[in-house]
C-alpha cells in the first residue's frame, strides 16, 4: 500500500510543477475543433511457443494546451503451448483515458480499462472456455517524442492499481504506441 501512496504523491507533485518548456504544438485557442483531434495506438506481436498479437487503438481531443482525453479500444489473443497443451485467451474491451502535459515532453496518464477475457481450455476443444470481466485503473507516466508535426511517439510506463488483474501479471509495465494529429 505505501507503494501506491508514493506513486501518487509524485504524480500529484509533478502535476503542481509549473510548465516552462512545453510548447511543441500551437495553443489550442489557435487551432479549429477538428485541430485538436488525434488518434492512434500500438501494436504488440510475440511469437514462439508463447504467442500474443495485441492490438491497442485510441482516439482523443486536446482540451487544453495541456490536458487531453479519449476513448480507446483492444483485442489481444494468446497462445501458449509451453506445456504441451495448447492454450489460448482472447481479450477485448475499452478504456477511457486523460494525459496531462507536466513539463517538457513529459506528461501524467490515467486510464480506466474494461475487459473481457475469454480463455479457452485447449485449442483441441474449444467448447472447454471460461468468460470473466476485468476493470482495470492504471497511472503512469509517460514520454512524448515529437516525430513531425502530425506525429507523437509516446513511451508509457504505467502502474495497474487492480492488484487482482488476471491479464496484467507486472507492475509496472511499458507501452510504446503513436499519437497522430488528423488536422
Amino acid at each position: 500500500m505505501n507503494r501506491k501512496i508514493c506513486c501518487v504523491l509524485i504524480l500529484l507533485v509533478l502535476i503542481l510543477l509549473p510548465d516552462y518548456s512545453f510548447a511543441q504544438n500551437r495553443s489550442v485557442r489557435d487551432m479549429s475543433p477538428s485541430e485538436r483531434i488525434f488518434v492512434g495506438g500500438f501494436l504488440g506481436l510475440q511469437i514462439g511457443t508463447f504467442t500474443a498479437i495485441s492490438i491497442h487503438l485510441h482516439g482523443g481531443y486536446r482540451i487544453t494546451d495541456r490536458f487531453s482525453a479519449g476513448l480507446g479500444g483492444n483485442y489481444q489473443y494468446t497462445r501458449d503451448s509451453f506445456w504441451g497443451e495448447s492454450l489460448s485467451s482472447h481479450v477485448y474491451g475499452s478504456n477511457v483515458f486523460a494525459r496531462f502535459d507536466v513539463v517538457a515532453n513529459f506528461f501524467v496518464h490515467g486510464e480506466y480499462e474494461r475487459i473481457q477475457v475469454r480463455s479457452y481450455r485447449s485449442l483441441t476443444n474449444p467448447g472447454e472456455r471460461t468468460t470473466l470481466i476485468e476493470d482495470n485503473y492504471f497511472l503512469g507516466l509517460g514520454y512524448g517524442l515529437q516525430a513531425s508535426g502530425r506525429v507523437r511517439l509516446n513511451l508509457l510506463m504505467l502502474y495497474n492499481f487492480n492488484d487482482e488483474s488476471r491479464v496484467y501479471l507486472d507492475n509496472p509495465f511499458f507501452r510504446v504506441g503513436v499519437d497522430i494529429f488528423l488536422f
